[in-house]
C-alpha cells in the first residue's frame, strides 16, 4: 500500500518530469528580486531579472555575444516580462501590463545582438509563422478602429480600417482576431470579415 511519504515523492518526479526545458534555473536575491533563465536552446540563453519590484533587465547570450536590456531606462512598462517565442529571426518577449493589455519587444536574431524592436502600441497578434503584428494604432470616435499589420522583417505595413459593429462598445470592438497566411480574420456576433494583408510579405 502506498503511504503518503510516496505520493508526495511521486509528486515531485512527475512535476520535474513535465517542466518545460525553457524555465530552466531561479536565482534568488531576497524575496523581492531573482534571476529567472527564461530559455536555453542551443547557444541561445535569455534571462529575466527583477530588480526589487522595481526595474526588470533582460540579458541575452548567443555564442560569445550579450544584450543587455534595462527596461527602466528603456522607458517600457513593465510587470511581468516572459519570453513567448523564439524563432530563427525574433525572440518576442512580452510583457502583461493592465487588464487585457500587453507590450511586445522583438529582438533581431539575424546578424549581431545589438538592437530591439519595441512599438508602444496595443498589439493583437504577434505571429510567430510570419515575423507579423498587428496593433491598433487609434480608435475614431467609437465608430472606426484603425488597425497597422506590419513585417517585422522588411518593416512593411498595411493600414486596416475596421468599422465597429452598432451598439458593439466593448474594447477591442470585436470577438476575436486571427492570422493566418496574411489573411486577417476579424470575428464579432458570429460573423467574420477576411482582410487580406498580402502586401507585407
Amino acid at each position: 500500500m502506498i503511504n503518503l511519504a510516496q505520493i508526495i515523492l511521486i509528486c515531485l518526479l512527475f512535476s520535474a518530469c513535465c517542466k518545460s526545458p525553457k524555465r530552466a534555473t531561479t536565482k534568488f536575491e531576497n524575496k523581492f528580486s531573482w534571476t529567472i533563465q527564461d530559455y536555453k536552446k542551443g547557444d541561445l540563453e535569455i534571462s529575466i531579472t527583477n530588480h526589487n519590484l522595481k526595474n526588470y533587465t533582460i540579458d541575452i547570450a548567443r555564442s560569445n555575444e550579450t544584450l543587455h536590456l534595462d527596461l527602466n531606462k528603456l522607458k517600457i512598462p513593465h510587470k511581468t516580462p516572459e519570453v513567448t517565442w523564439v524563432n530563427k529571426d525574433f525572440i518576442c518577449i512580452s510583457n502583461w501590463w493592465s487588464g487585457p493589455f500587453q507590450n511586445f519587444m522583438f529582438i533581431p536574431l539575424r546578424g549581431k545582438l545589438k538592437e530591439h524592436i519595441f512599438i508602444p502600441k496595443d498589439i493583437q497578434i504577434a505571429d510567430s509563422v510570419a515575423n507579423t503584428l498587428v496593433y491598433i494604432d487609434t480608435i475614431v470616435n467609437e465608430s472606426q478602429v484603425k488597425l497597422v499589420a506590419e513585417n517585422l522583417l522588411n518593416r512593411k505595413k498595411k493600414y486596416i480600417t475596421y468599422d465597429i459593429p452598432e451598439n458593439y462598445s466593448f474594447y477591442p470592438y470585436y470577438d476575436s482576431l486571427s492570422l493566418k497566411s496574411f489573411i486577417l480574420k476579424f470575428w464579432y456576433n458570429g460573423k467574420c470579415k477576411n482582410v487580406s494583408i498580402q502586401e507585407i510579405k
